[in-house]
């Protein structure tokens, strides 16, 4: 059991490192190519870099709360983070698809992809697995 659950934490933190990873690519990206980027007429260049250091603390208490087993609140930042992960797409609201470079599609979409894989962690952990209803385990 213990073998299991510490599984289940490096796949929550190799999950989480690559997201972070795309988040950061991304939201650099944006910062310093911001210009290129469609985005709302109200939106200033360190609106993004606010956004990420606002949203990152998130995955990281999100993963920290997860290790501790306190399920319900690591499922809120954990999706709260993922959602801003899959946010990245808002972007196609706000330009046609052929003003966008193949970076910013790769970089856009890996953090995309990233965000649906912890969304998928937290639904197999909080659904499928159940682990809010074990009881904790004293180490």
């Amino acid at each position: 059991m213990k073998i299991e659950k510490l599984q289940r934490q490096i796949l929550l933190l190799l999950i989480l490192g690559v997201n972070l990873l795309a988040t950061i690519l991304h939201y650099t990206d944006n910062f310093f190519f911001f210009d290129r980027y469609p985005a709302p007429v109200w939106m200033q260049p360190h609106h993004v870099y606010t956004a990420w250091l606002v949203l990152a603390p998130f995955a990281l208490v999100g993963y920290m709360l997860y290790t501790k087993r306190v399920f319900w609140a690591a499922y809120l930042c954990l999706g709260i983070f993922s959602l801003a992960s899959i946010g990245g797409v808002g972007h196609y609201f706000f330009g046609a698809i052929a003003t966008f470079s193949a970076k910013m599609h790769a970089l856009i979409w890996f953090e995309e992809l990233t965000g649906y894989a912890l969304i998928g962690f937290s639904i197999w952990s909080g659904v499928i697995l159940k682990e809010w209803r074990q009881e904790k385990l004293t180490e």
